[in-house]
Formats: structure tokens, sequence, C-alpha cells
């Protein structure tokens, strides 16, 4: 009986290995330009470049826009020299007289009640917001990454669990064909029994289009849109399993999400700059005083008139601007209470997401529990099976089997779950993702077995 127990095994995955050759053979006839590391483990997912993500030049292109705003602000405070030349005539005193100049024209402003310092913090703020987004954006983008690596290894093991019952239900098509010619089976029972086959087979195509299709999205999600990832290695998730919620409660998450998260920081320093730049246009009503000089041939008769050079202060007072002032306040007022309202907006939207994510995890100890349960019911309803086959009993044999490969993947689907929330709890924070290699390190996947 162990023999025949045996063989059937033996036909079962025969019968899966030869129904998953398709995704086999394309990976060997479609040779790529850009390799991956094979197997390909999360640690080199997560330490690929991230500088060419689109997203993240994005990041880089408006961070470096604002650090050349910054540039041109902070020059209106330095020294300003312009070299002034005209070669020209007028009238003077009835006459044509020669009036030409070639001077150097020096200025350098001394107070303007703050108003471009105003200008400066603003846009430091502006630069500090830039950086925060950035490195929650790259944060964020190997959040990713991390999903999109989980998504693959959970495609593979339900391709295993599509392909078993494909071929159980195969193996059972194929005795009920044989039964069907002895007439001990009715055509509409075989009838009923090949579609149930045919629907079990589509499934399977499906289970294997996916394996294909999250390899492609993490591909491309890595930058390497022509690259395909072909083994990949179980990750060691300890880390994140240590993990336990008794140490806080969901107030103190709350609260610390508030005070570190990165893209509420940013929208905090966005306030601030904002508030400067009201500052600024209030202070616009107030004069300029500056240092000028002028050094050169000031005119065509410096013996008599302008001289060589001259020097003093000078005094820019706003009178009149028609209103002009006043609408840049209340403009950038404006801009101050919109950035305060999204603020407050966001903070509702952090509170819900970590109470979420908090439940969420609190939710996992009774997944795991059911989990634990439906494993063991499959483990019994193997061996049970096996008895009944070794002694010539009717048995579901492939069932179990079928049973055994959901139970390990409900497990697998329940460490990666478990891990994303802990992961995006962290993100929500700004700490970056998996600081220690040894956090990624894992051996290659085994779908036969549940990983520990």
């Amino acid at each position: 009986m162990r023999a025949e127990f045996s063989a059937l095994r033996k036909i079962v995955l025969a019968t899966a290995l030869c129904c998953g050759l398709p995704l086999a053979q394309a990976q060997q006839q479609a040779p790529l330009p850009y390799t991956l590391p094979n197997p390909l483990t999360l640690q080199d997912v997560m330490s690929a470049p991230m500088h060419a993500h689109p997203l993240l030049a994005t990041e880089q292109a408006n961070l470096a826009k604002i650090q050349a705003q910054l540039g041109a602000q902070q020059a209106q405070d330095g020294l300003q020299l312009d070299l002034l030349g005209r070669l020209a005539w007028r009238d003077y005193a009835e006459e044509t007289e020669e009036f030409h100049m070639a001077a150097l024209h020096a200025k350098q402003s001394l107070y303007d009640f703050d108003r471009n310092r105003s200008q400066v913090e603003a846009l430091q703020r502006h630069e500090e917001a830039q950086t925060l987004l950035s490195e929650n954006t790259e944060n964020q983008l190997k959040l990713q990454l991390m999903q999109g690596f989980f998504n693959v290894l959970l495609a593979d093991f339900q391709y295993r669990i599509d392909n078993e019952a494909m071929a159980v239900a195969y193996v059972g098509l194929d005795k009920a064909k044989d039964e069907l010619e002895l007439k001990r089976l009715s055509d509409v029972d075989y009838l009923k029994l090949e579609n149930e086959y045919q629907q079990i087979l589509v499934k399977r195509s499906r289970s294997e289009y996916q394996q294909l299709q999250t390899r492609l999205a993490l591909a491309n999600l890595m930058g390497l849109p022509d690259a395909r990832p072909d083994e990949l290695s179980f990750p060691a998730l300890k880390n994140f399993a240590q993990r336990q919620l008794n140490e806080t409660t969901l107030e103190k998450l709350q609260q610390n999400v508030l005070q570190e998260n990165p893209q509420l920081n940013a929208l905090k320093k966005r306030l601030e700059a904002a508030q400067l730049k009201v500052q600024s246009q209030q202070a616009s009503a107030m004069p300029d005083i500056a240092l000028e000089g002028w050094a050169g041939q000031l005119s065509s008769y410096p013996e008599k008139r302008e001289g060589n050079w001259n020097i003093g202060l000078t005094l820019n007072m706003p009178l009149y601007d028609s209103g002009l002032r006043d609408a840049k306040v209340n403009e950038a007022k404006a801009d101050e209470q919109a950035v305060a309202a999204q603020i407050g907006l966001y903070e509702q939207k952090l509170r819900d997401k970590v109470a979420d994510i908090y439940f969420q995890l609190k939710l996992l100890e009774a997944e795991q529990k059911q989990n634990k349960i439906f494993g063991d019911y499959a483990d019994l309803y193997l061996d049970y099976s096996r008895a009944l086959y070794e002694n010539e009993s009717k048995t579901d044999l492939g069932d179990a089997m079928v049973r055994l490969s959901e139970a390990n993947y409900n497990q697998v689907a329940w460490q990666f779950k478990q891990a994303l929330l802990w992961a995006s709890l962290d993100s929500l924070t700004g700490k970056p993702l998996f600081e220690s290699s040894s956090e990624m390190a894992g051996g290659k996947a085994r779908q036969d077995e549940p990983t520990p």
C-alpha cells in the first residue's frame, strides 16, 4: 500500500510539474538584458538604488528648485556690482555737448526691516520640508518593494495549490474516463467532472499568469522593467515576529506618529514658511536703506560737475501702491490658513491610519490561532486519508494534500501581513525600513511546508 501511495503522489507531482512547464519555458526562452541575483533576496530588493525612480527624481528636482530660489533670495542682501556705460550727447545751455559715462556701481543693502531675512527663512523651511518629503517617499517606495516581493512569493504558493488541485482533478477525470468507457459512469456525471476540471484548470492558469505579473510588477518598481526575478529567497522576519503591542496603547501610538510623521512635520515646516512670508509681506511697507557708490567717468566733464566718484546712503520709502501690499499680505495669510487646514486634515487621517493598523495587529493573534487549527486539521486529514488509502478504502488523498498546501499558504500570508503592518507603522514615524541586513537574510522559500 505504501508503494501505491508513493506512486500516486509521484503521479500528482509529475502532473503538477508538467503543468508548470510553460512559465519556466517562457523564462528560459526570453533572455533579458538586465539580470537580477538568483535567488533574489529581500535584502537585494530593499538595497537596490532608488535615486532613478521617477517619484524620487521628482522630489529631488523640487528640492533643487527650492535650493536655487533660496540662493537667489540670499543674494538679495549681498553686494551688487554693475558696470554702466553710456555713449551719448545732450543739449546743455543751448549747446550740444558730450554726455558719455563709464562707471562702476556698487550697492549693499543695510536694512530692510527683516523683509528679505523672512523670505530667506521661509525658503529654508521649504527646503527642510522637501527633504523630509524626499526621505518619506523613499521609505514608501521601499514599503511597496516589500509588498511586491511578498506578492511574488504568495503567487508562487498559490500556483502550487492550484497546480496540485488541477493534478488531482486530472487524475480523477482520467479515472472517470475509464469508467465511462466501461459504462460505469453516465455521460452527465462525466461532463460534470470535466466541467469542474476545466474550472480548476482556468484557476491554475490565472495563478500561473499571476506569477509572471507579480514578477514584472516588482521588476518595474525596482526600475528594471526588462528584468524579471526567477527564484526568491524566503526572508527572515523574526524581527517583526518578536514585536508586541502589549507595551503600548493606541493613544501612545497615535501621539508618537503625530510627533514623528515626516509628512506631517513637512506640513508644519510649510506652515512656518507661510507665517514668515506673511511677516515679509507686512514689512514691505517699511523703507529700504542701502549704501551705494559710483566710481569712474561719471560725466564727460568730471572737473566741472560730477567728478570721478560718489558714495552715500539711500532711502527707498514706499508711499502708495494702490493696495498692492495689502493684497499680497492677504494672499500670504490665505496660504497660511490653507496649510493649517491641511495639517488638521492630515492629523485626522493619521489617527485613523494608526487605529486601523493597531486593530489589525490585535487581530493577528486570533488569525494565527485560526491558521494553526486549520493546519492541524490539514495534517490530521492527510494522515486520515493516507490510512484509508492504505486500507484500500475510498479516500480524498489528493484533496488532503491540497488542503495541507493551503494551510502552508495561510501561515506564510499571515507572516507577510504581520511584517507589512509593523513596517507600515515604522514608516509612519519615519523609521528606515530594514536598517540591518540581518533582518532580511533568509533561505530559499519552500512551498511544501510552512516556513517558520
